[in-house]
């Protein structure tokens, strides 16, 4: 069932040890294997034993239970029934960018159709003719991070729509079309009738931040089903953010990540190795 997560056993204990700037050889000699091991395991190439993915665990401060249901394939989050209420409604859009996934999408009001385009990837075309599918308003694009995989397609939608574009201050900004729109930690955004809160999520980024709205958020890469984003700024930052501004939050919130499948607040507490 591992599959379907965008981590599998090899990402976790990869990101969990660079996050940590633990040497490889540290590791191995500590979990009684090899340096090749280890990197086998890191590649997909070496299952791990139920013994030493306990001992990767403690040793990578990871919960072991967990760990050991995403290393065995035990777990995946449950399906989301449709996003879609009275209020709200979820449009994801799916598409390989350098041979892995990238989700984008687009967040409705249905009391008045007007639209947030969250993440642009790098198929603006595909967005775009979702738009118009559905036959609603785009008025904001809202952007988790800038990192290229989800903001390539910036330009042409910016163009397309004439929307706002809103990224958190602290980070880095994106080729684009028009002058940003800078948000930080608290600040609220309309979309139709909808009220968006922005919360910090850095960590993967600097300034990377989610978008809460209603009984969803649009995590970027701050959180995977049973993983977190790469740690390139600070892992310790990244964790911290996720469990204060996310896992915070009621447990049945769905959670939609930049990769994999959507998750729940609930199932992330229950089932992440990194909390």
């Amino acid at each position: 069932m591992a599959y379907a997560l965008e981590d599998e056993f090899g990402d976790i204990i990869g990101k969990a040890r660079r996050g940590q700037n633990l040497p490889p050889s540290e590791i191995a000699t500590a979990a009684g294997i090899t340096e090749a091991e280890l990197a086998r395991m890191e590649q997909y190439t070496l299952k791990p034993t139920e013994t030493q993915v306990h001992r990767l665990a403690e040793i990578l401060n990871l919960d072991g239970t967990k760990l050991l249901d995403i290393a065995t394939e035990q777990w995946e989050p449950e399906p989301p029934q449709q996003i879609s209420d009275s209020d709200l409604e979820v449009i994801t859009i799916s598409a390989p960018v350098g041979g892995w996934p990238v989700n984008a999408y687009i967040l409705i009001c249905q009391a008045t159709n007007d639209a947030a385009i969250v993440d642009t990837a790098a198929h603006p075309d595909l967005i775009l003719e979702q738009v118009d599918a559905h036959n609603v308003n785009p008025t904001a694009i809202l952007l988790t991070h800038a990192h290229s995989d989800h903001t390539d397609g910036l330009p042409k939608i910016q163009t397309a729509t004439g929307c706002e574009t809103y990224i958190h201050t602290n980070e880095p900004k994106p080729q684009s079309e028009t002058r940003l729109r800078e948000v930080a930690h608290g600040d609220t955004l309309t979309v139709g009738q909808l009220t968006v809160t922005v919360v910090n999520t850095p960590g993967h980024t600097p300034g990377g931040c989610s978008f809460i709205a209603q009984n969803v958020v649009f995590v970027g890469d701050a959180i995977f089903a049973g993983s977190v984003g790469g740690p390139n700024i600070s892992l310790q930052d990244e964790i911290d953010s996720v469990r204060d501004n996310l896992l915070s939050l009621p447990d049945a919130v769905r959670l939609f990540p930049g990769h994999g499948p959507s998750t729940t607040v609930g199932e992330e507490k229950a089932q992440n190795p990194f909390f």
